[in-house]
Order: C-alpha cells, then structure tokens, then sequence
C-alpha cells in the first residue's frame, strides 16, 4: 500500500513515519505541509491511503479531502486532528473520509485501520 501523509507538524509527521515504517507492506510515498503542494504530488505518487490534518498552514485539509474524493474516490484517507469536535468529524465524514481520528486519543488505531485496508483489498 502506498501512504501518503498531509500534515504540517515535524513533530507529527515524524511519529506517522517511525510509526509506519514498522509495519510491513505500507510505503509512504510522500509527505506534504500544506494543501497547495500535496494534492498532484499524491496523484503523482500513485496513493493508495492518506493520513491527512485538517488544520494546516495554508487552510483547511477538507477541501483537499473533497477534491481528492471526487477525482480519485478509491484512495483511502485517514482524517487525524487535534480538532475533533462532533462537527468537524461529521464534515470530514460527509467529505469522503472513511476514518476520523483525534491525535491525542486514537493514535494507536492507525496501524489497525491500514491492515484492515489493506487486507480488505481496497486498494488499487
């Protein structure tokens, strides 16, 4: 599975890549900060799944998420935030993601969610 991860914290991005990178048959095939710059690079990188932020530098990652799903609405994407209020996990929900997780309490199910993906051969 081909990962790619959108999101603007070193700090975060770091933890996602050492937390990945022990789990077998997952490839992170880029990282991007911002919304402007990831969106062609992950078509380019041929994603298979996207863990992305919502909250980045250069605004809101559901519109990303939106335009993501509607050219290529077979990538799956993880929506992790630390903005996990009721509204923002029903937006990010109606956007297409087909998970939402807060950063500070559901870390840990990230490896779960892509094995599941992964084995449920919903990949390209």
């Amino acid at each position: 599975m081909n990962l790619f991860i959108v999101e603007d914290s070193l700090l975060i991005q770091n933890r996602l890549v050492r937390f990945i990178e022990e789990l077998h048959d997952i490839s992170i095939v880029g990282i991007s900060p911002d919304i402007g710059s990831a969106y062609n690079k992950i078509i380019d990188a041929h994603a298979d799944a996207m863990i992305l932020d919502i909250q980045l530098s250069d605004g809101n990652g559901l519109v990303l998420l939106k335009k993501i799903k509607n050219t290529h609405p077979e990538i799956r994407i993880v929506v992790l935030t630390n903005h996990s209020s009721e509204a923002n996990r029903m937006q990010a929900l109606r956007a297409g993601a087909d998970s939402f997780l807060d950063k500070s309490t559901d870390f840990e199910q990230i490896p779960s969610i892509l094995h599941r993906w992964q084995t449920s051969g919903s990949t390209h």
